[in-house]
């Protein structure tokens, strides 16, 4: 069977779709829409090439390195690379982007549970989540076959019903400044190093899955890989593009609606209760299945890069789960700013580490220091520049 026509590779690919479209994927668009207005189009093919480029780039050079992250990161030296590492997912982990799913998880469905605090909801979630990933072979399946197709039929629903009625809002900025804005927005959602640490995960989860159907050839792995991740890449990229747009329609309803509630808000609004109940549930889908992937993905970091095998796997993604319910209560906005400062000054520097690593694995260009460390320094001294002008 070619890897076009495999059920796999389609399952695999809305799998992967799910694993990225967490909290940031649902507020950021929106944000952006409802930020740009009628120059919403220009802010769009910002956020595409870096929420939808960077994680195809990610996703190809880290399927390079088969998963090795390790290998990927090391190459701007052994303690540099530990440190990247680190920092990244740490922050993909308990302390920030997890957390961050939560709260908005809870912004969601609280109207289910309205007397719910956001401390007792974190901990039922956190026994949910433990509950459908602490046998790891079973992540894809629950992904690919349950959550991802409900999570697909809600976003397209809203979406498609939320484009009848409102009208674009002129607002007072230019196209390259909406552009700009968009690239920015993409960074936010940090899908590029998630790309770079769930390939561990997709790639593992693959292979174990492929040759229980009698496909041991790495090729047809790559094949089945590349497919899926371009499938997830352009379901992704259709989202954002409804999203924002949507947002764009609808200003004056968000105008002063917080991040974690814009969706809810908007499907309410134009959907009615009943379409707005599919909001809710689609963005907790959304939020618990990038919940459960990063789970899954910070224990393999713990238990194979960093030698923590002692703890296995169950314990490991306990401990996971019960730290992300814990910081999830310092609330959405504390959490952005923890996240948003090291993206900005991370960012550029990880993108020209994996456009290095790609052009290293497929034309021997072995430079990758030199260009890596003077990104770095000059992120730094540009947002210098913009911290003494604040001051």
């Amino acid at each position: 069977m070619s890897a076009i026509s495999s059920k796999t590779t389609w399952i695999t690919g809305i799998a992967i779709f799910s694993m990225f479209f967490g909290a940031g994927n649902v507020v950021f668009p929106l944000l952006l829409g409802k930020m740009c207005g009628d120059q919403n189009s220009y802010a769009t093919i910002g956020l595409l090439l870096t929420a939808i480029g960077g994680p195809l780039l990610g996703l190809f050079g880290a399927m390079l390195f088969q998963g090795n992250f390790k290998e990927f990161f090391c190459r701007i030296g052994t303690a540099p690379g530990y440190i990247l590492m680190i920092i990244t997912s740490l922050l993909l982990g308990p302390f920030a982007v997890m957390p961050r799913c939560l709260i908005v998880s809870y912004a969601a469905l609280n109207s289910f549970f309205p007397g719910l605090s956001l401390f007792s909801f974190s901990i039922l979630s956190a026994a949910v989540i433990f509950l459908l990933v602490f046998k790891k072979n079973k992540l894809l399946p629950i992904l690919g076959t349950t959550l991802s197709p409900i999570l697909l039929i809600c976003l397209i629903l809203i979406i498609a019903i939320s484009f009848f009625g409102g009208s674009e809002t002129h607002v007072e900025m230019t196209p390259m400044r909406a552009l700009t804005s968009g690239l920015l927005v993409g960074y936010d959602t940090m899908d590029l190093i998630a790309s770079i640490f769930f390939s561990v995960s997709i790639w593992s989860l693959l292979k174990t899955k492929l040759r229980s159907e009698h496909h041991p050839d790495t090729r047809y792995e790559t094949k089945v890989f590349l497919i899926a991740g371009s499938f997830a890449g352009v379901l992704l990229g259709l989202v954002y593009i409804g999203f924002s747009h949507v947002a764009s329609l609808h200003i004056p309803l968000l105008q002063n609606v917080s991040s974690e509630n814009l969706l809810t808000t908007l499907a309410f609004s134009s959907l009615g209760s009943i379409f707005g109940i599919l909001a809710n549930l689609a963005i907790g889908l959304a939020c618990l299945t990038t919940i459960m992937s990063l789970a899954v993905t910070f224990t393999e970091i713990l238990r194979n890069d960093f030698k923590l095998k002692k703890i296995n796997h169950p314990t490991w993604i306990f401990i996971i789960v019960v730290l992300t319910a814990l910081f999830s209560n310092l609330g959405f906005s504390t959490i952005m700013k923890i996240i948003h400062p090291a993206v900005e000054i991370c960012y550029p520097a990880i993108i020209i580490l994996t456009i290095c690593n790609i052009l290293y694995k497929t034309c021997n260009f072995k430079m990758v220091k030199l260009p890596v460390y003077a990104t770095f320094a000059i992120t730094l001294f540009i947002k210098g520049i913009f911290v003494m002008k604040a001051l």
